[in-house]
């Protein structure tokens, strides 16, 4: 089993967009995928699940002997009252060859990221509660992948450099990072570079020192750099294309010097050598997003459902998340 996570910590990048619609994509190559919530915004889960739906969930997480959230799979463990467990998931999606599930999320890891803070301190103390409550989701995740036979993992990680999206993306294997074309998201790149060496080189002090602790699940620490996306989601009015092709442009030097330069000088398998580091580049689809969130379905599985007149750009969407899909699966080994 593999786990991505689609990182960065600007808003606004497309990155649940993204995620359902390669998870969907993945699934018609065969892959059986997982998506995780982690996002205590819950985007992904609203995308999927209708409100009453989500409602009843979140309702139910009150209680985590019974509720079907990723915070369900935890909560025993942050109490200290068990082990994490495997949550029900959601099939999701249109039928595709290989299974689409939902591992949904939920706003109760707002404030389980106060706790990962405190245990981010006392993991330097070599605490074994706190280690082990840093790979508590991680541990969950495993978990209900395994129950469900996925061979990969999707994580929605919101737009933060906090704590949880730190546990996050500290126990994944690869992440790629979604960017718009626009200065805000060119200025992010920095900000996501040295927020990654931060934690990474922080971590390797923590494993160094926790090297003889016994019975805790530490996480890996070594987040490969797959590559990244840009998107174009956010047209403004009167934009050209070639205003787009300018930012595109800016965005590959300072991927290189922002991202993967600092990343390599402390450790040359965080950025392995997969191929191109721009993984491809996802067109406005207009009015097909919004109708896309309406039925809960991939805009490529949106055939049937919608007017006929949008057919041509569905199967624009359908291959260029399929193309994405194959990228993932050849540079994850899938």
């Amino acid at each position: 089993m593999k786990t991505i996570a689609l990182f960065n910590h600007k808003g606004g990048v497309g990155k649940t967009t993204i995620t359902v619609n390669v998870a969907h994509a993945l699934g018609q190559l065969g892959i059986a995928t997982l998506v995780v919530d982690c996002d205590p915004q819950c985007n992904a889960t609203a995308f999927y699940l209708r409100e009453d739906q989500v409602d009843a969930l979140l309702n139910e997480s009150i209680d985590p002997e019974e509720g079907g959230t990723i915070w369900s799979g935890i909560a025993k463990h942050v109490r200290a009252r068990g082990e994490v467990r495997a949550v029900e998931t959601w099939p999701v999606g249109s039928p595709v060859k290989a299974s689409v599930q939902l591992l949904p999320g939920d706003v109760l890891l707002s404030s389980f990221e106060d706790r990962l803070s405190t245990a981010w301190k006392d993991s330097f103390s070599r605490d074994p509660t706190a280690l082990d409550l840093m790979s508590a989701l991680h541990r969950c995740i495993a978990r209900t992948a395994q129950k469900v036979g996925a061979g990969l993992v999707l994580l929605d990680v919101g737009p933060s450099v906090g704590s949880l999206n730190r546990a996050m993306l500290l126990g994944c294997d690869y992440y790629i990072t979604p960017v718009a074309c626009d200065l805000f998201s060119l200025r992010a790149l920095r900000a996501v570079g040295e927020t990654l060496r931060s934690w990474v080189e922080d971590w390797q002090t923590i494993r160094g020192l926790a090297a003889k602790v016994t019975d805790v699940t530490l996480l890996p620490g070594v987040p490969a750099f797959m590559g990244y996306v840009t998107q174009h989601f956010n047209i403004y009015r009167g934009r050209s294309a070639s205003a787009f092709e300018e930012w595109e442009n800016k965005i590959a030097p300072r991927v290189n010097r922002d991202l993967v330069g600092p990343l390599r000088a402390i450790d040359e398998s965080l950025v392995p050598d997969l191929g191109p580091k721009k993984m491809g580049a996802i067109p406005a689809f207009g009015s097909l997003a919004p109708l896309s969130h309406e039925h809960g379905l991939a805009i490529g599985a949106l055939r049937g459902r919608v007017n006929s007149g949008f057919y041509p750009k569905i199967d624009e969407a359908e291959d260029i998340f399929r193309a994405l899909a194959a990228q993932i699966k050849r540079r994850a080994a899938l």
